[in-house]
């Protein structure tokens, strides 16, 4: 097990040399003599966000080298201490694990569950004790921040709330139809002696609105959920509940918004979640191709269900739209809310979570009960077979040969992204070292963050690939004067 840390501390350490800096998964701190003081600012921001790795005994200053004099059984022991000045405590994996002939101390922070965010110094408290991950670096998080994962520990009901002003006019009757047929046919034993008004008030789609003292039992209205699900309209009470689309001339938003373009197209969808994701995906279909599609329809339906069906319904996010940026290279998908529950980056990259952990979770459970029912205006259900929509665009993707979608979480915002990418075309180092070969011909020399920026490669596979070329004698690293950025240039014969 020491071997497999060992060799994972190594990699990190051989990428932040060629990059130059720590990031944002990796954090190193010299601790010569005592504990840094701010390894707990580091212990909040990676559990509070995605995760990360901390090494101890390497110094950043003189190009990622051991420290001499290093006491790596000491620092084990600082460090397990500062875990425990967290709220909730941190229980990392702490190994020593050689290093050019010194011992390095090695951690893994695991990201905590939604409910037990956010970590932070216990002797400062949530509020200016909690710190999330930005870059190579650790932010202290804002009262908002703070306040909206303190929110998540108990269930949101938000799509719970009523309309104020909605009637069930505003329901489409289409819809309507298509939801009780369907729950008659799912559950005979509760629905099929219910009236239509009775089934909506069991599902929530309805409540009653007792608001209005002059009315007895109140009047019935509209949730939030049964508007979204069922409703001819939902943006005449909520303009902003909608999906924007971008159609970008190039592979970076500056080309439109530092420089001399324009979008190619933009769209604003309205209308029920199922006939926008419709329309979204019709949309979509005519700019990636119809006939021949760059993206699988199947995982881009699936991917733009998720957003709007697990978004941020909060008042404080109503006025924020689904968004949708398609690229030359790839589609992303970008709701508010980064993800809840049980469900955090580690479960969504397993499709075998461990044992005793729940795989689904959902922040709008109304909402999504609704739309397990709700039909399609064209056939079939937005969500027939529950929670493990990333999983089927995960099976799409892989059944089309296109590269993993890739996801970016945080408080406010979660992204999926959709690449073009074929697995064969970044499968082996030499796939990618002849890409940087073509790049590089066209280049007096580059850093390892503009190979990645150019070709859209992982830090990793492009260090891959560097070390390739450079072990054959095609590729040499230089340094220009008063420019410490490593860059590397082709090899003249």
């Amino acid at each position: 097990m020491v071997d497999d840390y060992t060799a994972k501390m190594t990699e990190l350490i051989a990428l932040m040399r060629l990059i130059g800096n720590d990031t944002q998964q990796c954090e190193v701190k010299e601790c010569k003599r005592k504990i840094s003081s701010t390894i707990t600012d580091t212990l909040s921001a990676f559990s509070n966000g995605s995760g990360g790795w901390i090494i101890l005994g390497l110094s950043e200053k003189n190009g990622f080298t051991p420290v001499e004099g290093f006491n790596a059984r000491s620092m084990q022991e600082s460090l397990s201490q500062a875990c425990e000045k967290m709220t909730p405590v941190v229980r990392p994996t702490i190994v020593t694990c050689p290093f050019e002939g010194s011992n390095l101390v090695f951690a893994r922070v695991d990201e905590m569950l939604p409910r037990d965010k956010p970590c932070f110094i216990s002797a400062i408290g949530a509020h200016g004790g909690s710190f999330i991950r930005t870059g190579d670096g650790d932010r202290r998080m804002t009262s908002y921040e703070v306040d909206r994962l303190i929110e998540e520990h108990l269930q949101p009901t938000y799509d719970l709330d009523i309309v104020p002003e909605a009637t069930r006019d505003d329901f489409d009757p289409v819809l309507v139809d298509g939801l009780l047929a369907r729950v008659r046919e799912q559950h005979p034993h509760v629905f099929a002696d219910r009236s239509d008004t009775e089934a909506l008030l069991d599902l929530q789609a309805l409540r009653h609105d007792d608001s209005d003292g002059h009315r007895v039992g109140g009047v019935l209205r509209p949730t939030l959920a049964g508007l979204l699900a069922l409703g001819r309209y939902p943006q005449r009470f909520f303009p902003r509940l909608n999906v924007s689309i971008a159609v970008f001339p190039g592979t970076s938003r500056d080309d439109v918004f530092r420089g001399d373009e324009r979008l190619i197209a933009s769209q604003t969808v309205v209308g029920s979640i199922p006939l926008m994701i419709d329309d979204t995906v019709e949309s979509l279909m005519r700019w990636i191709g119809a006939r021949r599609p760059d993206y699988p329809p199947d995982a881009v339906r699936e991917a733009v269900a998720n957003a709007l069906t697990h978004r941020d319904y909060s008042p404080d996010a109503r006025g924020t739209q689904v968004h949708v940026s398609v690229f030359t290279d790839r589609i992303e998908i970008s709701n508010p809310g980064g993800l809840y529950g049980t469900v955090t980056h580690d479960v969504l990259a397993n499709p075998h979570p461990v044992e005793g952990t729940a795989f689904s979770s959902t922040r709008n459970q109304f909402l999504f009960t609704l739309l397990e029912s709700t039909p399609y205006p064209g056939g079939g259900f937005v969500n027939p077979e529950g929670g493990d929509g990333y999983q089927r665009i995960a099976a799409s993707l892989r059944e089309a040969g296109i590269e993993p979608a890739t996801t970016r979480n945080d408080i406010n915002t979660f992204t999926m992204t959709i690449t073009k990418h074929r697995t064969l075309k970044h499968g082996s180092p030499s796939d990618v070292s002849r890409e940087i070969m073509t790049l590089l011909e066209r280049h007096s020399a580059m850093s390892v963050k503009e190979i990645v920026r150019e070709l859209r490669l992982t830090p990793l596979a492009a260090t891959s690939g560097l070390r390739e070329l450079v072990k054959e004698g095609r590729v040499a690293r230089v340094r220009f004067r008063d420019d410490p950025t490593q860059r590397y240039r082709l090899k003249t014969s």
